[in-house]
């Protein structure tokens, strides 16, 4: 990587980069827990496009993709907004990007993708290390609110938690793979919920801020869930 996009490697990318090492991401495949909460998330804010990503040494290794135009497993850290994202522990958004230059950033691959909308909130390990990120896309800019910033932020904090246990149970193999889906079958009667409720979002051509109802709404489901497994955590 370049001195050019030195800017967005933090201090602590050591230590960062052996944290992530510990929660078994070696790949992009699919894991229907996550890829449902992924859709569900593109629903409820009513963005084309949504993933996870996780920030490695020199690449991205992108998951849960939702409605990508383009396949993708990784794409190199200097060209990926979650890069940006991971260097801060509140929402990154940019409204629209034809009108902000993000620091460090190859502009390159946004271009292809004709994106004009973005936000992102960090995926923050409980050693307080930045491993990645909850992804939010569209090719049309828009006003992102405090309320839809909170419910991002309450979403990838579910998703942290999911991984955290994930790793407490094992690589993601055997008996562990027996309990991850124990696991998702307790939590399905709520993804359902969040999911019909992201279905009442009506897409419109020019896409606006989520009602802060509907915000509350889906924030005190996501809170059900996340109360769930912090309690499975907590007996782990």
């Amino acid at each position: 990587m370049s001195a050019l996009f030195s800017s967005l490697i933090p201090a602590d990318d050591a230590s960062r980069l052996r944290a992530l090492e510990r929660y078994w991401l070696l790949d992009a495949r699919s894991e229907k827990v996550l890829d449902d909460i992924v859709a569900a998330t593109a629903q409820l804010f009513n963005v084309s496009n949504a993933l996870l990503s996780f920030v490695e040494a020199q690449t991205v290794l992108v998951k849960a993709p939702y409605n990508l135009p383009i396949p993708l497993e990784r794409i190199p850290r200097e060209q990926s907004l979650c890069s940006a994202t991971i260097l801060q522990n509140e929402a990154a958004v940019y409204e629209d990007l034809d009108k902000i230059t993000v620091p460090g950033l190859d502009p390159a691959l946004v271009h292809q993708l004709g994106l004009h909308f973005y936000a992102g909130y960090s995926l923050r390990a409980p050693d307080g290390h930045n491993i990645g990120a909850l992804c939010l896309f569209d090719g049309t800019p828009r006003r992102f609110s405090p309320e839809e910033r909170t419910l991002l932020g309450a979403l990838a904090g579910l998703v942290m938690r999911l991984l955290e246990l994930r790793r407490l149970l094992g690589p993601h193999a055997g008996t562990t793979a027996m309990l991850w889906e124990f696991i998702y079958k307790a939590i399905s009667e709520q993804l359902a919920h969040l999911t019909a409720l992201a279905r009442r979002v009506v897409p419109t051509a020019q896409p606006v801020p989520l009602d802060p109802a509907l915000a509350r709404e889906a924030g005190a489901i996501v809170g059900l869930i996340d109360s769930f497994v912090a309690g499975t955590l907590r007996r782990s």
